[in-house]
């Protein structure tokens, strides 16, 4: 492997003298580089069809020159169904790992990722895999047994590794599944020796919340500032508004999470027409003219939508141009029900204060993220 990476390095270093640019910042000018080292594994596996580093490495450089993922998935089934007899199971697993990536979150990639887990897998991308594929079926069906497995393999992660990410997303498993002094507890370790993370501080508050603990979770809350943070950049260090001032509605500081929302914002950047909890909590909160106001603007908007549909010719059928109006009628009735029961006191509608684990590359050979 490591005559492969340093070949790499060379192309590499070649690009960023040439371009003065970080390799693989615009895919035009690298794509010549990357075929350079298309060519070189294909050689070298011309010269050892059983190279396991050349054929996961190539998988990786062809994904990178958007090759279909099914064609780089292809390409370690071949070599795994050719070569199955002579692999040990550190080998099967890193090919059964890498198989499942290009399967993006299908059954097949889980039937791979479970394949290499039974093999024990040595690979800490087979874990981080099973924990992600788990938890995103979890976002999609609700399914608290989903979420007990993402648990469970990111537990296993975390303990491989002992990184931020691995005991963050496990963090992340114990509050879904509503253990909140247990995930408090971490992300409150995690805190200590990642100061001021904006992601952990709005965690923790979260935590507090539902422990019971209001002054808290609103000091935690008033140190969390939104955006991109500034010392910090996975994908989970972006905090949007929404996951503060959610939080300030959860906890019955109307107030403050109306205040988050001007008139630009709510016009600006919400569809709020079946947005029931932003409007309860005008009501609630006697801000009835700006309620009132809101509600003539969207009952305009169906209005005009109706109209609009009605009037434009750009169908393919009198059936779709009568489908396009129902939809839109019947958006509008849904929202004349919404505001009828916010006005005769329905119950505080509710939102889900909700957290997501860090969701990386599990390539076991990522030319991208691991070269």
């Amino acid at each position: 492997m490591e005559e492969i990476k340093s070949y790499w390095y060379k192309l590499q270093k070649e690009y960023e003298n040439k371009y003065n640019e970080k390799f693989m910042k615009d895919f035009e000018k690298s794509k010549g580089y990357l075929q350079k080292m298309e060519g070189y594994l294909l050689k070298r596996l011309d010269n050892n069809p059983f190279d396991i580093d050349a054929v996961c490495t190539l998988a990786s450089v062809r994904l990178t020159l958007r090759y279909a993922e099914s064609d780089c998935g292809k390409l370690l089934k071949d070599f795994l169904d050719k070569f199955y007899k002579n692999l040990d199971d550190m080998q099967k697993s890193r090919l059964y790992t890498n198989i499942a990536f290009y399967e993006d979150n299908s059954p097949l990639c889980l039937k791979y990722l479970n394949m290499a887990y039974k093999l024990k897998s040595p690979f800490i991308e087979t874990y981080r895999g099973l924990g992600e594929y788990h938890f995103s079926q979890y976002q999609d069906n609700d399914s608290h047994n989903n979420l007990s497995l993402g648990k469970k393999y990111y537990k296993i992660a975390m303990d491989m590794t002992g990184s931020y990410e691995d005991t963050f997303s496990y963090a992340v498993c114990l509050y879904e599944l509503k253990e909140y002094k247990q995930a408090k507890d971490i992300f409150t370790d995690l805190l200590r020796q990642y100061q001021n993370r904006m992601r952990l501080l709005l965690s923790i508050a979260y935590c507090e919340i539902f422990l019971g603990n209001k002054e808290s979770a609103k000091r935690y809350l008033e140190q969390v500032k939104p955006d991109e943070d500034s010392n910090y950049s996975l994908n989970t260090d972006n905090i949007s508004e929404c996951d503060i001032f959610d939080a300030y509605y959860v906890m019955d500081e109307y107030d403050i999470f109306l205040k988050y929302l001007n008139d630009e914002d709510v016009y600006t950047y919400y569809s709020i027409s079946d947005w029931d909890y932003y409007f309860y909590a005008l009501w609630i909160n006697d801000e009835k003219d700006f309620f009132n106001k809101l509600v003539e603007e969207n009952r305009k908007y169906f209005k005009d939508a109706v109209k609009e549909a009605k009037e434009d010719d750009d169908y393919e059928s009198t059936q779709d141009r009568e489908e396009t109006v129902k939809a839109w009628e019947r958006d509008a009735c849904y929202f004349e029900e919404m505001i009828s029961l916010i006005k005769s006191g329905i119950k505080k509608p509710k939102i889900k204060l909700s957290l997501y684990p860090e969701y990386s590359c599990y390539l076991t050979d990522c030319v991208v993220h691991k070269f």
